[in-house]
Protein backbone atom coordinates (compact mmCIF):
# COMPACT_ATOMS: atom_id res chain seq x y z
CA UNK A 1 0.00 0.00 0.00
CA UNK A 2 1.65 2.93 -1.13
CA UNK A 3 -0.28 6.77 0.38
CA UNK A 4 0.76 10.42 0.49
CA UNK A 5 0.27 12.91 3.28
CA UNK A 6 0.93 16.52 3.35
CA UNK A 7 1.08 18.45 7.01
CA UNK A 8 0.09 21.95 6.02
CA UNK A 9 2.00 23.38 8.91
CA UNK A 10 2.14 27.23 10.30
CA UNK A 11 5.82 27.22 9.89
CA UNK A 12 6.46 24.26 7.83
CA UNK A 13 4.78 22.03 5.44
CA UNK A 14 5.56 18.31 5.48
CA UNK A 15 4.93 15.73 3.25
CA UNK A 16 6.00 12.02 2.86
CA UNK A 17 5.07 8.66 0.81
CA UNK A 18 4.75 5.71 3.59
CA UNK A 19 4.79 1.92 1.45
CA UNK A 20 3.05 -0.03 3.98
CA UNK A 21 4.76 2.00 7.66
CA UNK A 22 8.16 2.54 5.99
CA UNK A 23 8.78 6.03 4.72
CA UNK A 24 9.99 6.01 0.83
CA UNK A 25 10.32 9.15 0.68
CA UNK A 26 10.26 12.79 2.34
CA UNK A 27 10.22 16.43 2.40
CA UNK A 28 9.61 19.49 4.16
CA UNK A 29 10.17 23.51 2.85
CA UNK A 30 8.97 26.26 4.72
CA UNK A 31 5.19 27.48 4.33
CA UNK A 32 4.39 30.70 2.27
CA UNK A 33 1.90 33.28 1.35
CA UNK A 34 1.55 31.00 -2.03
CA UNK A 35 0.31 27.86 -0.20
CA UNK A 36 -1.20 26.27 -3.23
CA UNK A 37 1.81 26.64 -5.94
CA UNK A 38 4.65 25.91 -3.04
CA UNK A 39 2.50 22.21 -1.91
CA UNK A 40 1.89 21.07 -5.63
CA UNK A 41 5.58 21.65 -6.01
CA UNK A 42 6.65 19.99 -2.78
CA UNK A 43 4.50 16.92 -3.31
CA UNK A 44 6.33 16.89 -7.30
CA UNK A 45 9.59 17.21 -6.12
CA UNK A 46 8.47 14.11 -3.41
CA UNK A 47 7.13 11.65 -6.10
CA UNK A 48 10.57 12.28 -8.39
CA UNK A 49 12.16 11.34 -5.03
CA UNK A 50 10.03 8.54 -4.77
CA UNK A 51 9.84 7.60 -7.96
CA UNK A 52 6.47 7.51 -8.40
CA UNK A 53 4.14 8.82 -10.53
CA UNK A 54 0.97 10.42 -8.98
CA UNK A 55 -1.47 6.77 -10.20
CA UNK A 56 1.10 4.72 -8.06
CA UNK A 57 -0.71 6.12 -5.33
CA UNK A 58 -3.24 4.04 -3.20
CA UNK A 59 -4.44 7.10 -1.50
CA UNK A 60 -3.62 10.77 -0.82
CA UNK A 61 -4.50 13.10 2.59
CA UNK A 62 -3.75 16.42 3.60
CA UNK A 63 -3.68 17.97 6.86
CA UNK A 64 -2.61 20.85 8.98
CA UNK A 65 -3.49 24.53 9.60
CA UNK A 66 -3.38 25.52 6.08
CA UNK A 67 -5.19 22.09 4.70
CA UNK A 68 -7.99 24.40 3.36
CA UNK A 69 -6.20 26.56 1.17
CA UNK A 70 -4.74 23.75 -1.20
CA UNK A 71 -6.16 21.15 -2.75
CA UNK A 72 -3.40 18.57 -3.10
CA UNK A 73 -5.20 15.48 -1.69
CA UNK A 74 -8.12 13.19 -2.18
CA UNK A 75 -9.31 14.38 1.37
CA UNK A 76 -8.14 16.24 4.44
CA UNK A 77 -7.73 15.14 8.28
CA UNK A 78 -8.04 16.52 11.36
CA UNK A 79 -4.19 17.48 12.69
CA UNK A 80 -4.91 15.67 16.08
CA UNK A 81 -6.33 12.74 14.81
CA UNK A 82 -3.06 12.39 12.21
CA UNK A 83 -0.38 12.72 15.33
CA UNK A 84 -2.17 10.56 17.68
CA UNK A 85 -2.86 8.11 14.62
CA UNK A 86 0.79 8.15 13.61
CA UNK A 87 1.84 7.82 17.87
CA UNK A 88 -0.03 4.07 17.80
CA UNK A 89 0.82 3.14 14.88
CA UNK A 90 4.56 3.20 16.26
CA UNK A 91 4.40 3.18 19.66
CA UNK A 92 1.46 0.73 20.92
CA UNK A 93 1.86 1.85 24.98
CA UNK A 94 1.74 5.62 24.00
CA UNK A 95 -1.04 7.22 26.32
CA UNK A 96 -0.16 10.57 26.24
CA UNK A 97 1.47 12.66 22.98
CA UNK A 98 2.96 15.82 23.54
CA UNK A 99 3.46 17.42 20.36
CA UNK A 100 5.26 20.55 20.24
CA UNK A 101 4.83 22.68 16.64
CA UNK A 102 6.19 25.64 14.96
CA UNK A 103 3.39 28.02 17.14
CA UNK A 104 1.80 25.61 19.95
CA UNK A 105 1.57 22.82 22.23
CA UNK A 106 -0.56 20.46 22.43
CA UNK A 107 -1.53 17.44 24.71
CA UNK A 108 -3.28 14.16 23.66
CA UNK A 109 -4.59 11.82 25.70
CA UNK A 110 -5.16 8.45 23.53
CA UNK A 111 -7.57 5.81 24.13
CA UNK A 112 -6.79 1.84 23.64
CA UNK A 113 -7.47 2.11 19.77
CA UNK A 114 -5.11 5.44 19.33
CA UNK A 115 -8.43 7.36 19.06
CA UNK A 116 -8.25 11.16 20.53
CA UNK A 117 -9.95 11.24 23.96
CA UNK A 118 -9.18 14.76 25.55
CA UNK A 119 -6.33 17.38 24.28
CA UNK A 120 -4.82 20.53 25.37
CA UNK A 121 -3.54 23.02 23.47
CA UNK A 122 -1.71 26.56 24.05
CA UNK A 123 -2.39 28.33 21.05
CA UNK A 124 -2.96 31.35 22.23
CA UNK A 125 0.94 31.76 23.30
CA UNK A 126 3.71 30.84 21.08
CA UNK A 127 6.13 30.96 24.20
CA UNK A 128 7.77 27.31 24.28
CA UNK A 129 7.27 26.46 20.68
CA UNK A 130 9.56 25.72 17.44
CA UNK A 131 9.02 29.32 16.41
CA UNK A 132 9.94 30.39 20.37
CA UNK A 133 13.18 28.47 20.40
CA UNK A 134 14.14 29.89 16.74
CA UNK A 135 13.78 33.62 17.54
CA UNK A 136 15.46 33.59 20.93
CA UNK A 137 18.77 31.45 20.47
CA UNK A 138 18.99 33.31 16.69
CA UNK A 139 19.26 36.12 18.85
CA UNK A 140 22.80 35.14 20.16
CA UNK A 141 23.59 33.03 16.58
CA UNK A 142 22.91 29.65 17.08
CA UNK A 143 20.31 28.19 14.79
CA UNK A 144 17.71 25.20 15.51
CA UNK A 145 20.06 22.82 14.04
CA UNK A 146 23.08 23.47 16.02
CA UNK A 147 21.58 23.58 19.88
CA UNK A 148 22.35 20.11 20.91
CA UNK A 149 26.10 20.88 19.32
CA UNK A 150 25.96 24.19 21.40
CA UNK A 151 23.86 23.08 24.60
CA UNK A 152 26.76 20.25 25.00
CA UNK A 153 29.23 23.00 25.77
CA UNK A 154 27.24 24.94 28.55
CA UNK A 155 28.77 25.52 31.42
CA UNK A 156 25.93 27.07 33.77
CA UNK A 157 22.54 27.42 32.08
CA UNK A 158 21.42 30.91 32.16
CA UNK A 159 18.30 31.55 34.27
CA UNK A 160 14.80 32.47 32.60
CA UNK A 161 12.19 33.64 35.31
CA UNK A 162 9.25 33.98 32.71
CA UNK A 163 7.22 32.06 30.22
CA UNK A 164 6.20 34.95 28.64
CA UNK A 165 7.75 35.43 25.09
CA UNK A 166 8.09 39.11 25.39
CA UNK A 167 9.58 38.96 28.50
CA UNK A 168 12.13 36.31 28.24
CA UNK A 169 13.48 38.36 24.96
CA UNK A 170 14.37 41.15 27.64
CA UNK A 171 15.81 38.84 29.60
CA UNK A 172 17.94 36.95 26.48
CA UNK A 173 19.40 40.96 25.87
CA UNK A 174 20.11 41.09 29.66
CA UNK A 175 22.15 38.37 29.90
CA UNK A 176 23.92 39.25 26.33
CA UNK A 177 25.20 42.57 27.79
CA UNK A 178 25.82 40.70 31.43
CA UNK A 179 28.43 38.76 29.10
CA UNK A 180 27.14 35.27 29.77
CA UNK A 181 28.61 32.54 27.06
CA UNK A 182 25.89 31.54 23.88
CA UNK A 183 25.90 28.37 24.83
CA UNK A 184 24.88 28.85 28.33
CA UNK A 185 22.01 31.32 27.24
CA UNK A 186 20.95 28.75 24.55
CA UNK A 187 21.22 25.95 27.26
CA UNK A 188 18.64 27.95 29.55
CA UNK A 189 16.24 28.71 26.97
CA UNK A 190 16.03 24.67 26.38
CA UNK A 191 15.35 24.42 29.77
CA UNK A 192 12.85 27.21 30.11
CA UNK A 193 11.16 25.13 27.48
CA UNK A 194 11.11 22.40 28.89
CA UNK A 195 9.32 23.68 31.66
CA UNK A 196 6.86 25.23 29.69
CA UNK A 197 6.19 21.73 28.21
CA UNK A 198 6.51 19.41 31.04
CA UNK A 199 4.08 21.96 32.93
CA UNK A 200 1.08 21.46 30.37
CA UNK A 201 1.80 17.89 30.13
CA UNK A 202 1.68 17.38 34.33
CA UNK A 203 -1.27 18.98 34.48
CA UNK A 204 -3.01 16.45 31.44
CA UNK A 205 -1.24 13.10 31.59
CA UNK A 206 1.29 12.72 34.42
CA UNK A 207 2.63 9.17 34.80
CA UNK A 208 1.30 8.26 31.62
CA UNK A 209 3.64 6.59 28.90
CA UNK A 210 4.26 9.32 26.32
CA UNK A 211 6.21 10.57 22.93
CA UNK A 212 6.89 13.88 21.81
CA UNK A 213 6.41 14.99 18.21
CA UNK A 214 7.16 18.15 16.28
CA UNK A 215 10.19 19.72 14.82
CA UNK A 216 10.75 20.57 18.84
CA UNK A 217 11.26 16.71 19.86
CA UNK A 218 14.32 16.91 17.36
CA UNK A 219 16.50 18.53 19.68
CA UNK A 220 17.74 15.97 22.22
CA UNK A 221 18.60 18.96 24.91
CA UNK A 222 15.31 20.09 25.09
CA UNK A 223 13.94 15.92 25.25
CA UNK A 224 16.59 15.44 28.13
CA UNK A 225 15.41 17.93 29.79
CA UNK A 226 11.37 17.47 29.57
CA UNK A 227 12.38 13.63 30.45
CA UNK A 228 13.79 14.71 33.85
CA UNK A 229 10.42 16.21 34.67
CA UNK A 230 7.86 13.81 33.58
CA UNK A 231 7.31 10.99 35.71
CA UNK A 232 5.86 8.73 32.98
CA UNK A 233 8.26 6.36 30.41
CA UNK A 234 9.32 7.71 27.64
CA UNK A 235 9.39 6.78 24.13
CA UNK A 236 11.03 8.09 21.15
CA UNK A 237 8.99 8.42 17.87
CA UNK A 238 10.95 6.12 15.63
CA UNK A 239 11.00 8.40 12.54
CA UNK A 240 11.45 11.55 11.96
CA UNK A 241 9.07 13.45 14.50
CA UNK A 242 8.81 16.55 12.37
CA UNK A 243 7.09 14.54 10.02
CA UNK A 244 4.09 12.90 12.65
CA UNK A 245 1.35 14.47 11.43
CA UNK A 246 2.25 14.14 7.44
CA UNK A 247 2.91 10.26 8.43
CA UNK A 248 -0.65 10.42 10.69
CA UNK A 249 -2.14 11.37 7.23
CA UNK A 250 -0.53 9.00 4.92
CA UNK A 251 -1.88 6.37 7.33
CA UNK A 252 -5.67 7.30 7.14
CA UNK A 253 -5.38 7.93 3.80
CA UNK A 254 -4.88 4.42 2.88
CA UNK A 255 -8.71 2.66 1.44
CA UNK A 256 -8.54 -0.21 3.83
Amino acid sequence: MITLGCDVGSLFTKAVVLDDDSIAASRLSPTTGNATEDVERLVADLLVEAGLGRDALDGEAVTGRGADLVQVAEHSEDTLTCVGWAAREYLEKVELVIDVGGQSITSLLLDDAGEVVNFMRNDKCASGSGRFLDVMSAAVGVSLDRIDEVVAKAESPAPFSSQCGVFVESEVITHVNAGVKPADIVAGLCDAVARIVSSQARRFGQGKAYTLTGGVARIQAVVKLIGQRLDGEYQPFPLDPQLTAAVGAALLASPE
